[in-house]
């Protein structure tokens, strides 16, 4: 078999000039929808303020055959400058299961040269790599690497991040209510919304219905969210903004599902997710608080899974969140690690304990204190995070 040859591509227009080998290798490949270019594109339009994009290609005989997705950022840190290579839509925005892209047989050769491209390059000091699922090719490759150590380049360590619900539906829709612990409740509840005026589920895929599909979610959403310390996808104008024209662009890409229950000549619970004919995934939703009392929300997921099921979808992935509601209906989960790689310097060793120390007291906290307690404190977290994030970019501009 050929030898396999790494070339990094920087520069602002570098994602824009492999366009059509991008999708060519993204259709090909089983990537996760968060991985496709019209996503990674948009992100980069609105939070790539000073980030540098380090893509790295695999070739084979002049054929490209695998990309990893990184940029390069300069931060401060304890009052220390660090430069971190991570992926591109990581930190902000909400994308799960980055990682490389190419077709599963290839990777862990890829892989291997990847790696070895960067342990010569001498631009970054920790290479920190977020929301990648536990079993993904990359975590098994430096789980089970041992090259860094070794040669004393590099210090490998990964914490747990969160935690993906999921449901296996390869058995039918009547075993996945089977074992559902709200069966009962969603049964009742979708006869009662049945016979009221106007009850309608619906399914929003086609692009011009898109964006009015968008701000009823966007409208059900935030006010769910507003008094809980905003929401992590749109509470801020420049998430709102970010959003809107990320729904615009995958709505040309087949991938764009919005999911509604109407009643009443309204929409009173959506869900906005994406599907890429193996998995749907429930990005998030929203539903109208005066009517809590009727669940739509509950009833909304349940229709979503089944005509999930109706389409051929194997599995309807919750994404990450470890809410109660998710694990009424996951019958299986994914964990997100964090995995970090750092060089053998005094600002490279503190970025990765202090961000280990972070993740084993966020996992103590909410396995052991109250909810009473850490749900404020999750609240206030997230607008912190969500503030900090955005307030390193220049404010009102994209690139």
């Amino acid at each position: 078999m050929s030898r396999i040859f790494i070339k990094k591509l920087s520069g602002e227009n570098a994602l824009e000039s492999l366009r059509e080998e991008w999708r060519n290798l993204f259709a090909a490949s089983e990537a996760s929808p968060f991985l496709c270019l019209e996503w990674l594109l948009t992100w980069y339009k609105f939070f790539g303020d000073g980030k540098t994009l380090f893509i790295l290609k695999a070739y084979r005989d002049n054929r490209l055959i695998g990309a990893l997705p990184l940029c390069l950022q300069q931060k401060r840190f304890l009052g220390m400058k660090i430069r971190r290579l991570g992926f591109i839509g990581g930190e902000i925005g909400g994308a799960d299961y980055l990682d490389l892209i190419a077709k599963s047989e290839d990777m862990p050769e890829i892989l291997q040269a990847c790696f070895d491209f960067l342990k010569n390059e001498t631009s970054f000091d920790v290479i920190n790599l977020e929301n990648l699922a536990e079993n993904s090719a990359i975590a098994q490759h430096l789980k089970h690497s041992g090259a860094f150590g070794s040669k004393e380049i590099f210090k490998y360590s990964a914490s747990t991040t969160s935690v993906c619900p999921r449901i296996d539906l390869k058995d039918g829709w009547e075993a996945v209510l089977r074992q559902s612990k709200r069966a009962s409740n969603f049964k009742r509840k979708l006869k009662q919304l049945e016979k009221m005026p106007g009850f309608e589920y619906r399914s929003v895929t086609s692009a011009p219905e898109t964006p009015e599909a968008f701000e009823r979610f966007f409208a059900l959403h935030e006010k769910r969210w507003k008094n809980s310390g905003g929401s992590e996808l749109c509470g801020h104008p420049r998430l709102y903004t970010f959003q809107s024209e990320l729904i615009k662009a995958l709505s040309q890409t087949g991938l764009l599902r919005f999911e509604e229950i109407w009643v009443e000549g309204k929409c009173r619970s959506s869900v906005y997710g994406l599907d890429d004919g193996r998995a749907f995934y429930y990005y998030n939703s929203g539903y109208d608080l005066d009517w809590a009392n009727y669940s739509v929300g509950l009833v909304l997921i349940g229709l979503s899974v089944k005509n999930a099921i109706e389409r051929g979808n194997l599995v309807y992935d919750f994404l990450r969140g470890d809410e109660t509601y998710k694990f009424d209906w996951a019958n299986g989960k994914t964990e997100l690690i964090s995995a970090t790689l750092s060089r053998n310097t005094f600002p490279a060793f503190a970025f990765q304990f202090v961000n280990q120390a972070f993740f084993v007291i966020k996992n103590f906290s909410k396995s052991a204190l109250p909810d009473s307690f850490t749900e404020p404190v999750k609240n206030w977290r997230r607008e912190w995070k969500r503030n900090y994030q955005l307030s390193a970019l220049k404010a009102g501009k994209t690139r």
